[in-house]
């Protein structure tokens, strides 16, 4: 019995880890999500940062941040973001 609990709190740690990892990496994204169109475009509304809050998809947050990069407009960047949510604003 000690075996099998020393193997699932093996397993739970390793899982736990992954799951640490993928947030942090999450909420960093999301943070350049914001700073990067306010630092090129201006300030962004409300929704658009309540949106990219709760966003916790890592590979949808990287695409995000790379439309920021190359949007050429604050309103061209919302728009892409409305692509994604359709409840956006």
């Amino acid at each position: 019995m000690d075996t099998i609990l020393e193997e699932r709190a093996a397993q739970w740690k390793d899982e736990y880890i992954r799951q640490c990892v993928m947030i942090g990496k999450a909420e960093g994204l999301g943070l350049a999500l914001r700073d990067l169109p306010e630092a090129r475009l201006g300030t962004l509304p409300q929704s658009v940062t309540s949106y990219i809050a709760r966003s916790s998809d890592s590979n949808a947050l990287r695409k995000l941040t790379l439309s920021a990069y190359h949007a050429e407009s604050l309103q061209a960047f919302i728009d892409q973001l409305k692509k994604n949510d359709t409840k956006l604003m």
